[in-house]
């Protein structure tokens, strides 16, 4: 397949070129270009199918050696965030994801653990974080986590101060149990409020008693007469909620929900708190479930965008294919975002696949000059196969 120029990325990222010199700049859009539209996402298969890069080790310089200002360039994305996002109520979701690599060229690669299959795997985990509005949901760039990096709670602390640093406003912060640690919470709650989910070993008081118990002892002995039910989006589910101090923590809503599936039992039991002790059970559950947005934003950068798939062994490659994958989905977004296009990630790679084979067919085709029309399609499609 011929890599075609789709105009739609080249106008979006217009604010990303001074982050690159003007070759590395042109390679960058075509790997965007690549990642968007070509079945195996790979730097070999992106390069041979452009007629912008003649080599591969062109556009493997420009992902592991090239200049590249990541600051500058982080910057420039954060100021277009603000200004996207001015008047709304932004909600910022904190997480990680693990990619596998084997082999023991491969930087920074080490045993993580691996919930969805309750084992450890090797390999490279990433700390991501994506900011949410009900209109527009983009990434921030994920960073590369390791024994030999910041903690990812640190990292969560460096974001928050990189936001507030470009005054990017959060009216709430979301993220699960293993991101409650009582210093980032602190941090937070002076500005935003905090909706996660906690362990229940964590030790905590009823503000209407004395004594501290962990939250599992309070859980296993809540009865059915103290629960209250409520349907959300048809859901059912059973809850129980208060005002609790947490060690260090004073004065956040507790609450304990379970799920009623479709045979009446009750699943999945939650142990939920929010900094703001106004809000309802039902706004708890409700904002907590936004968290589902990442997952989601971890699932199409994976099977769409190739982040799980273009393999580098040396770190600044990782990190840097991490960041372009997490911007390309960023510019899906945009772009949807400004057409006021409703589709998924996959839908909207295929759509502009096709937009834009059409639109390169049409140039050629409209050229009256006939030479130039022949110099044209033996340029994009002839030494292009010849090349493959």
């Amino acid at each position: 397949m011929v890599l075609p120029l789709i105009k739609e990325v080249e106008s979006i990222l217009k604010f990303a070129k001074r982050a690159f010199t003007k070759g590395s700049f042109r390679c960058f859009t075509q790997y965007v270009n690549g990642l968007i539209v070509l079945a195996k996402k790979t730097v070999n298969k992106i390069s041979e199918a452009s007629s912008e890069i003649r080599y591969q080790s062109a556009l493997n310089r420009v992902l592991t050696e090239a200049k590249f200002e990541e600051e500058y360039l982080r910057k420039r994305y954060l100021e277009k965030i603000k200004y996207l996002f001015k008047n709304m109520q932004v909600y910022l979701i904190i997480d990680d994801t693990l990619v596998e690599r084997n082999g023991p060229t491969i930087e920074e690669a080490q045993k993580h653990f691996d919930h969805n299959s309750n084992s450890f795997i090797n390999g490279h985990q990433f700390f991501t974080a994506l900011l949410y509005t009900p209109f527009l949901q983009l990434p921030i760039f994920p960073e590369l986590y390791s024994k030999n990096t910041d903690s990812k709670i640190e990292m969560a602390q460096s974001l928050i101060d990189s936001l507030e640093s470009a005054s990017i406003k959060l009216h709430t912060v979301l993220f699960d149990s293993w991101y409650s640690e009582k210093e980032l919470i602190k941090k937070i709650r002076t500005n935003a409020r905090v909706i996660c989910a906690i362990k229940t070993n964590r030790i905590i008081k009823l503000q209407s008693e004395n004594s501290w118990r962990t939250l599992s002892f309070i859980s296993d002995r809540i009865n059915s007469q103290t629960l209250s039910k409520i349907i959300i989006d048809t859901n059912t589910y059973e809850t129980w909620s208060s005002v609790v101090d947490l060690n260090h923590i004073s004065s956040i809503k507790l609450i304990i929900s379970q799920e009623r599936n479709k045979d009446g039992e009750l699943i999945g039991k939650a142990h939920l708190i929010s900094t703001n002790i106004k809000d309802s059970v039902e706004e708890i559950i409700r904002t907590y479930k936004l968290r589902w947005k990442i997952e989601t934003y971890h699932r199409d950068i994976k099977q769409n965008l190739g982040f799980a798939t273009v393999f580098f062994a040396k770190r600044e490659g990782i990190v840097r294919h991490a960041i372009f994958a997490s911007m390309t989905y960023a510019i899906l977004s945009l772009f949807m975002y400004r057409k006021e296009i409703s589709m998924t990630i996959g839908e909207c790679c295929e759509y502009l696949k096709n937009k834009s084979n059409v639109a390169l067919v049409k140039e050629i085709v409209e050229i009256e000059n006939k030479p130039l029309r022949l110099e044209r399609f033996e340029e994009v499609f002839i030494s292009k196969s010849r090349k493959l």
